[in-house]
């Protein structure tokens, strides 16, 4: 594993603080785009599942989904969720900066919960040909990312900021940008982080 693997893995293995992001329930954001599409997706890619709860939301709303992460731990630990949960997830190890996890245009909609925004700005590029590769024709990509909006402390770790030119420069010609809201990731130590809901459509 190289340095950036065995980083995310150790912070799965630890479990608890080291994971702010893990609240254990689906995504608002996610959840929210279901309740509003006329046609729910059918086949889908999670990039960054993490312990695989969004995964696993998914399949019981009917969609076949394949779900990669970085760390083996976290997929080890999503597999044993989804064996509880009594559900069939393929989940990966897979860098999304290194290989394309699906065949091209395999899928009808991609959700990112802050992997995007994890990556250095010279990678998002390839992560966004990687993302539209994946797509069919049409197809919808759910991006979630931390938003420069909101000012910090200097020793509050929160998630990576981008500001909004941050986000679309490197999506703009590959997508459609069908809409761009403020969120929030809320972490279960009551932070509340201001965020991107980013809905792109594959061009």
């Amino acid at each position: 594993m190289d340095a950036t693997t065995i980083e995310w893995d150790e912070r799965y293995k630890e479990g608890g603080s080291a994971l702010p992001w893990d609240t254990g329930t689906p995504a608002p954001e996610l959840t929210a785009y279901f309740s509003r599409v006329k046609e729910a997706p059918k086949n889908v890619l999670e990039i960054g599942c993490g312990t695989g709860t969004n995964a696993i939301w998914l399949v019981q709303q009917g969609c076949k989904v394949v779900a990669t992460d970085i760390s083996p731990s976290a997929i080890e630990w999503a597999q044993n969720k989804a064996k509880s949960a009594g559900v069939t997830v393929d989940f990966k190890v897979s860098d999304i900066s290194v290989e394309n996890p699906v065949d091209a245009k395999s899928v009808d909609f991609i959700f990112d919960r802050g992997v995007f925004h994890v990556m250095a700005q010279e990678k998002r590029e390839h992560f966004v040909q990687v993302v539209h590769a994946s797509l069919s024709d049409g197809g919808m990509w759910l991006c979630l990312a931390g938003s420069a909006d909101q000012k910090r402390e200097a020793d509050d770790h929160g998630p990576p900021q981008l500001t909004a030119t941050e986000l679309i420069s490197s999506v703009e010609k590959l997508f459609e940008v069908h809409k761009l809201a403020k969120t929030s990731f809320l972490t279960p130590e009551g932070h509340n982080y201001v965020a991107w809901k980013a809905i792109f459509k594959k061009r």
